[in-house]
């Protein structure tokens, strides 16, 4: 499905929770769209000293997409992983 007629219901740069996530949806029976983008200075070929100072466990995003008729259910379940990485 075109991503553009999705539903954004989580971004995150936390690689553990997009797993929780993905794991609970796929359980859920939610068909689900993903993306990643990484948002660090390597990934522009800049070379090794463009990354002085840059913390690289933040340069990956993970986004997770549904249908529409999706979105509600989605959020439970994504407020759900959540509150369980909190314990």
């Amino acid at each position: 499905m075109f991503r553009w007629r999705m539903r954004e219901v989580l971004l995150t740069q936390d690689a553990g929770l997009f797993g929780a996530v993905q794991d609970a949806l796929s359980d859920s029976h939610i068909p689900y769209d993903t993306r990643v983008i990484n948002t660090g200075s390597q990934n522009r070929r800049t070379g090794g000293w463009g990354r002085i100072g840059e913390n690289v466990n933040l340069e990956i995003l993970y986004y997770i997409y549904v249908k529409p008729k999706d979105e509600e259910q989605a959020g439970y379940v994504v407020a759900e992983c959540r509150s369980r990485m909190r314990r």
